[in-house]
């Protein structure tokens, strides 16, 4: 389900985590209770015509939806009908809308239409067409897709319909235009996704609905506003949304497919959701984090380790740091990271790193030259620095220098010239998929510094005593008497010792020469 819009959400004063009342709950993609539409009589779903509303339908001209409304009551859409065709024009544009997308995400992209509900026999709004309902949601939300017919051999492939705002009246978005492109475009993708799997989850489903959002139309300002939800919270695990009705996370892990599409192609995405569908390569029951790698693998000869490093180095170039020639096409548009601000030298003893995760700080240079940062497993466990990266870069004003990736981060040897940056970059990032987190010390600063951080972290062990004599070893014996004579070593010799050599030099001559004659 979508909720306002963050445009929305600011003109009506509220936290863009406050989602609507009645949110089908993770995966974003509701699940109707019982096979019911919103103009079926007696039905129970949270948004729907009221008992006397006289419901019209509208067919769009590509052939491929249906569009419901009322044009009297609280759920009435705008009368404006310039073209007097007995259609209002607002609906004449939700259908239009939708047949423009629908060309996008199939024709242009290759995605699978949605299943067809032409076979559920309790309501299916007429035909086999993709049904839109024209509702008011009160300011609560604005757009849901509902599955309501699956397949019984695979019953998280499923057929659906979409529920949408009538008239957007008190809603922040520029024109209604722009809510119904917004809107067309990203809960019909959700159709999408339940042609493959309904259960993979919000993180996947809203980050890469946002995602076709911005393929359809990159002038839509959608995509661009959702990005802080994750650029804020890169610490978390990819997989893992934020807690409440309205996860702003899973929306801003879009950039995420963005890096997808652009680093290894549009069509990079579209693999993703094929190896998502039950049995699949293989997989009973795949889900989209663990195909990553074998998708990769196939499609780019890579590995997910080694992209979501290169994902972390793309993040450090949005904003005012943003440069197209090494990361996204549109970065300068972006939201900025959000950085940890410490000092230099910097010692973390408890440091913890989520799997699919990075943590970007950032700390003023302090006029260092040369600075460096190494990873400080404890010692009895030294698998605490196993599938951790390491990135850094010196920053002169916007403008960031060389990112150096570490090759091995225990190592602190590896040093960045910091000179004249007023800013320096460490990137930690857990590439790993599986287990929870690692926990290895961090040092950061001169190479002086992290080696006595280190030292600190881990302190070097006394050298080893002397080994045990063997337990047969007599006892040493015990030194002779003494004997009163003052011989000790280094004592000058007798002096009649010295007598001796005149007589000693004159008989080595002798020899000499007698040697010599001999010779």
């Amino acid at each position: 389900m979508r909720s306002l819009s963050l445009r929305a959400l600011a003109a009506f004063g509220i936290a863009s985590s406050l989602g609507c009342s009645g949110d089908p709950g993770e995966g974003e993609i509701g699940i109707a209770s019982q096979a019911l539409r919103p103009d079926t009589p007696g039905n129970n779903e949270l948004y729907q015509f009221d008992p006397g509303d006289v419901v019209e339908a509208h067919g769009s001209a590509a052939g491929h939806f249906l569009i419901h409304f009322t044009k009297a009551g609280k759920n009435a859409v705008p009368p404006a009908d310039s073209d007097a065709t007995g259609v209002p024009d607002f609906v004449e544009e939700v259908a239009s809308v939708y047949d423009e997308v629908y060309q996008r995400y199939h024709d242009d992209l290759g995605f699978r239409t949605p299943a067809s509900d032409e076979a559920i026999a309790t309501d299916n709004g007429g035909d086999g067409r993709f049904d839109v309902y024209l509702v008011d949601f009160a300011g609560i939300g604005d757009g849901i897709f509902r599955t309501d017919g699956c397949d019984p051999e695979n019953p998280e492939v499923c057929s659906g319909y979409m529920v949408q705002e009538n008239d957007y009246a008190g809603y922040g978005y520029p024109s209604t235009t722009i809510a119904n492109r917004i809107l067309g475009s990203h809960e019909y993708f959700h159709a999408v996704q339940a042609a493959y799997d309904t259960d993979q989850g919000s993180v996947a489903n809203e980050g890469s609905a946002v995602w076709a959002t911005e393929k359809f139309d990159p002038s839509l300002e959608d995509f661009e506003a959702f990005l802080s939800g994750y650029f804020k919270n890169t610490d978390r695990t990819i997989t893992e949304p934020l807690p409440g009705p309205v996860d702003p996370f899973s929306y801003g892990m879009a950039i995420f497919f963005q890096f997808l599409d652009e680093r290894y192609g549009e069509a990079t995405v579209r693999s993703l959701w094929e190896r998502c569908e039950n049995g699949a390569f293989g997989e009973a029951n795949p889900d989209w984090f663990m195909a990553l790698d074998p998708m990769l693998a196939a499609e780019a000869s890579t590995s997910f380790a080694e992209a979501f490093v290169e994902f972390a180095k793309w993040n450090l170039f949005t904003g005012g740091a943003a440069d197209p020639t090494q990361s996204y096409a549109d970065g300068a548009d972006y939201p900025s990271l959000d950085y940890v601000d410490v000092g230099l030298p910097y010692t973390d003893d408890a440091l913890r790193v989520f799997r699919a995760s990075a943590q970007y700080y950032r700390m003023d240079t302090g006029g260092r030259a040369n600075i460096t940062a190494a990873l400080v497993p404890p010692k009895d466990s030294p698998s605490e620095a196993d599938g951790v990266a390491m990135l850094l870069v010196a920053k002169t004003g916007t403008k960031l220098g060389p990112v150096l990736r570490v090759t091995d981060p225990l190592a602190g040897s590896e040093v960045v010239d910091a000179t004249g940056a007023g800013k320096f970059i460490v990137v930690i990032i857990n590439t790993l998929q599986a287990g929870e987190s690692q926990r290895p010390g961090l040092c950061i600063g001169t190479p002086e510094e992290v080696t006595a951080c280190r030292n600190a972290l881990v302190p070097e062990d006394p050298p080893d005593p002397p080994p045990p004599p063997p337990p047969d070893t007599p006892p040493p014996a015990d030194p002779p008497a003494d004997s009163g004579c003052d011989c000790g070593i280094g004592r000058p010799a007798h002096p009649g010792g010295l007598a001796l050599l005149p007589l000693a030099a004159v008989f080595l001559a002798r020899r000499r020469k007698a040697k010599k004659i001999a010779h």
